[in-house]
């Protein structure tokens, strides 16, 4: 590239080289893609979202070569810990690995029939050599285009290794991620979610919230069961106390009469 530009922000001023940018690339058959893509998106970033060093995207590009910013690849999710947040959406017009300092931490592909490939062949490669440390895989078929509706890959000493997962009753399948702490589940069905392992709940804070304000009215309603039936028992057991007390009397009145 042999034209630079300057550009002034936040950060400082400096060269950087001359990319051609067009629209982030859509699929023609993303359609599958959309809802989990969105969902898992807006999942994580509440879960980050009081944590300013935390970068979380799915829209711009993850540019890897300092030498030919046209070297690029546009994951559906990555997540970057501990990076200047601001300075990277403020100074920088896609992600710069070789600006910010390091690779993301974690990405995520969704498939689609045309992209699957690509994500299982080229992209498992150079998110192995970039030192992506989770990468993970959610199909919407339930496996037909990756092979499991939950994968995910930890790097261990440069090479991927699975991370823990499972298959349940109904094709359920739960994979967990040791990098966010968390859960990603496929209901069998059409859904996916993030949970919490410690609670086994949603990290989505407005559901999580509705359930437990079900599960405490719940419990409030249980409590008040208990209290009345506790009540009506007290009230049971005085009354054949009484009935029992009556009866004697009755007995009592009765032998008088009877030495007579």
């Amino acid at each position: 590239m042999s034209a630079t530009r300057i550009i002034t922000n936040a950060w400082q001023v400096r060269t950087l080289p001359d990319i051609f940018y067009e629209e982030k690339e859509r699929v023609e058959d993303g359609m599958l893609q959309e809802l989990p893509i969105e969902r898992v998106t807006h999942l994580l970033r509440q879960r980050y979202e009081d944590r300013p060093d935390v970068f979380i995207s799915g829209e711009v590009f993850v540019s890897y070569d300092i030498n030919n910013g046209n070297r690029r690849v546009g994951p559906d999710l990555f997540i970057a810990f501990d990076v200047n947040v601001s300075g990277i959406r403020e100074g920088l017009p896609n992600y710069w690995i070789w600006e910010v300092g390091k690779a993301p931490d974690f990405v995520m592909e969704v498939a689609s029939p045309s992209t699957a490939e690509h994500d299982l062949g080229w992209k498992r490669e150079l998110y192995r050599r970039l030192g992506v440390q989770e990468y993970w895989r959610l199909d919407p078929t339930g496996g037909a285009l990756y092979g499991r509706a939950i994968a995910g890959e930890r790097l261990e000493d440069g090479e991927y290794q699975p991370c823990a997962a499972e298959v349940g009753a109904g094709g359920k399948e739960r994979g967990h991620s040791r990098l966010l702490g968390v859960v990603f589940t496929w209901d069998g069905a059409s859904a996916f979610d993030v949970l919490d392992p410690a609670t086994g709940l949603t990290i989505d804070k407005r559901a999580a919230a509705e359930a437990g304000a079900v599960a405490a009215s719940a419990r409030a309603d249980a409590e008040a069961a208990r209290a009345d039936a506790e009540a009506a028992a007290r009230a049971a057991a005085e009354a054949r106390a009484a009935a029992a007390e009556a009866r004697i009397r009755q007995l009592e009145e009765q032998l008088p009469h009877q030495d007579r």
